[in-house]
């Protein structure tokens, strides 16, 4: 037994620094759940039906709707509850209702809130299912409130995106599944969203009630991540770890924190994160050296999704005198930690695609797989598409094929049979890659003859040269061509000349 306890500690520290590491990356995204509202003395998604409940019977008096309202709620489908709510009271009743019940003006922040702040100068941005104002005003108000998905999420950092809405803005609030759907119906802010939940570690906190909506929004997250998933962190109670739920979220690839509550309540949580946000120390012993850039970005596609990505928490209590400042995950804090990425490189490489215009969507599929990159400031792409009106387009192409330092010949049977792709481009670059000028990076789209080409004797991608068309997953292909581009930009940020 005592060997049982000593792997679950060993394994709960691992993960505890995995995701110290993934914060030091800046790319954390914390997905928060009602549980700061509780924690804050507002009523959580089952308390707030209980209520709507109770007002749909003193407003209307019909029992057969009462009866709907509150057999959903007991069923522990929340949304549909509140939607069948705001359809007995009518939207003006249902709103006032909410917005008073929700209201945490001249409420005294919690300190769950006060931790997640804490955090801020090293998280991308902040997910969560509350209406109220509580993270806004635990962060001073200095991000920028999102009250719905649209696709300026894939880019921008620093925000608070509000999934369900905010509380002033009834127009913005998301409840019933269709209205959810709807509010991503369209294709850019459906890939915008993807694309947050595909290429950033995530932190679930405030969720613990193993109940079947939780369970669906973790199976969208875990669907939203690709083939290649960034690590998904879930805060969860130990006491809702059954050995089946254990299995089959690990089996879904998320790394467990689990917490007692000994005493009912999720003190303990809160140390968690509060050890999280002091400094640490940098090790001092010398280590190889690591990747300066995360892993590329899986394909942004949205498979279909079962669940509103956002439902009920469990209660975090209001009054936490009885704090207890330790950890009960033996050598969680103090496992050692391998040291920081390097700073990526004062100035950008550039990176240039050559192609054939009949490959122009699977030229942005990889562009897209290399925005992380581009996030980080260590690439910076060129292609003829950056011309601008009014540029001489032979001048513009000649300027960037001589500058770049890295040069991706995008090869399919088209780009072989343009004189231009190869006589001009193709010719160029060979002739500064053999200068050691530049790194020339064939990538194979599709099926052709090109060995016999003059850069047939270069590594191409992907590997083993498998064309792009011919994998039953392009995410994977694309994936894998990201991977060797990192590697080569990581050997010129550390040996540029």
């Amino acid at each position: 037994m005592d060997n049982a306890n000593t792997m679950s500690a060993e394994v709960d520290a691992a993960v505890i620094e995995e995701l110290h590491e993934a914060l030091e990356s800046g790319e954390l995204v914390l997905f928060v759940g009602g549980g700061i509202s509780a924690a804050a003395g507002l009523p959580t998604w089952r308390q707030l039906v209980d209520l709507l409940v109770e007002r749909v019977r003193e407003q209307v008096g019909d029992e057969v709707v009462v009866a709907e309202v509150a057999s959903l709620a007991r069923s522990q489908r929340y949304s549909e509850a509140l939607a069948a709510a705001e359809l007995a009271l009518g939207a003006a009743e249902f709103n006032a209702f909410v917005e008073d019940a929700l209201d945490d003006e001249g409420l005294e922040l919690p300190r769950i809130a006060i931790a997640i702040a804490a955090l801020r100068d090293r998280l991308r941005a902040v997910l969560t299912t509350n209406l109220n104002h509580l993270l806004e005003r635990a962060f001073a108000f200095e991000w920028e409130t999102m009250p719905r998905v649209t696709d300026e999420v894939a880019w921008r950092r620093r925000f608070i995106l509000k999934l369900h809405g905010t509380l002033k803005e009834p127009a913005s609030w998301v409840f019933a599944r269709e209205r959810f759907l709807a509010s991503i119906a369209a294709p850019d802010v459906r890939r915008s969203l993807t694309a947050v939940l595909s290429k950033c570690p995530v932190l679930l906190i405030g969720f613990g009630r193993a109940d079947s909506n939780f369970d669906e929004m973790l199976s969208d997250i875990h669907a939203l991540s690709g083939s290649s998933p960034p690590p998904r962190f879930l805060l969860v109670p130990s006491a809702s770890l059954t050995p089946y739920r254990r299995t089959m979220l690990v089996g879904m690839g998320f790394r467990l924190i689990p917490y007692d509550t000994p005493d009912g309540s999720h003190d303990r949580a809160l140390a968690i994160l509060e050890r999280m946000s002091a400094p640490r120390p940098r090790a001092t012993a010398s280590r190889a050296s690591r990747s300066i850039v995360p892993p590329p970005i899986p394909d942004l596609e949205l498979p279909p999704s079962s669940s509103p990505l956002g439902f009920p928490s469990y209660d975090l209590p209001s009054d936490l005198a009885a704090y207890d400042d330790t950890v009960t995950i033996p050598g969680a804090i103090e496992a050692p930690r391998r040291e920081r990425a390097s700073e990526p490189p004062a100035s950008p490489i550039e990176v240039f695609f050559s192609y054939s215009e009949s490959n122009r969507e699977l030229r942005d599929k990889l562009e897209t797989h290399l925005a992380i990159l581009k996030h980080k400031g260590v690439i910076r792409g060129w292609h003829d598409g950056e011309i601008g009106a009014g540029e001489e387009r032979d001048l513009a192409i000649a300027e960037h094929l001589e500058t770049a330092k890295i040069i991706l010949l995008l090869i399919s049977a088209d780009f072989l049979a343009s004189d231009f792709c190869y006589d001009v481009e193709m010719q160029k670059a060979i002739e500064r890659h053999e200068r050691r000028e530049a790194r020339v990076i064939p990538v194979i789209l599709d099926a052709c003859d090109w060995e016999g080409a003059p850069f047939g004797r270069l590594k191409s991608l992907p590997r083993g040269g498998r064309p792009v068309t011919s994998w039953v997953n392009q995410s994977e292909a694309f994936t894998d061509i990201a991977k060797g581009i990192r590697e080569q930009v990581e050997q010129l940020s550390q040996n540029p000349s």
